[in-house]
């Protein structure tokens, strides 16, 4: 294993570690979904083993009024949100201006059976309900003009919950059927990688 330089076209590995997403849609008061009802925030919880922007957890909210991180390094979690975040189908009705960024540190419990939590002083996330996981592989992810490639192993789950000072948003995850076995707007995606 040596540092062999880069071929011209090849893509360089950003990022190895894991990303849970949950995308939070609107429901009544029996807890059933409202139709049509678009989701009213996403969150991405990053957990970089290795990255170009640095190491570490993050998480991160978009809603229509604006993008929020928490975490330890605020240039990790602004780098993250706009090279990577801001791109997930999920994000796409929020769009990113400036990120507000919290100072916060989380506790991390991973379960590849059961699901995931974060909790910190000021935020916490947490989704769980494993569904199924399969291996996802996507050559050519869009990062706007440019693209990457990405590849996790996905497990889609029935709940989601995110809390911001307290605060507990209302909403759950879409669960629904897709080519290769169940999807949701509540993933954790472990041994992932992207490669710019």
């Amino acid at each position: 294993m040596g540092n062999t330089p880069a071929r011209p076209g090849r893509r360089n590995v950003a990022l190895i570690g894991a990303n849970f997403g949950l995308a939070l849609h609107p429901v009544d008061r029996k807890g059933i979904h409202i139709p049509g009802e678009p989701a009213s925030c996403f969150a991405s919880f990053w957990v970089a083993d290795w990255s170009r922007w640095g190491t570490g957890t993050v998480l991160m909210v978009a809603t229509l009024q604006g993008w929020r991180s928490y975490g330890s390094n605020e240039f990790f979690a602004s780098s993250l949100a706009t090279e990577l975040t801001r791109f997930f189908p999920e994000a796409a009705r929020f769009p990113l201006g400036a990120v507000s960024h919290t100072q916060d540190e989380f506790d991390v419990e991973l379960d590849l059976e059961r699901g995931f939590r974060a909790t910190g002083r000021r935020a916490a996330f947490e989704i769980s309900g494993v569904l199924d996981r399969r291996q996802f592989s996507a050559p050519d992810f869009q990062l706007g003009p440019a693209s990457a490639s990405m590849s996790n192993i996905y497990h889609p789950c029935s709940t989601g919950k995110l809390s911001e000072f307290g605060v507990e948003w209302p909403g759950a995850p879409t669960v629904y059927p897709g080519p290769r076995g169940p999807s949701s707007s509540a993933y954790m995606a472990v041994a992932e990688s992207w490669a710019l």
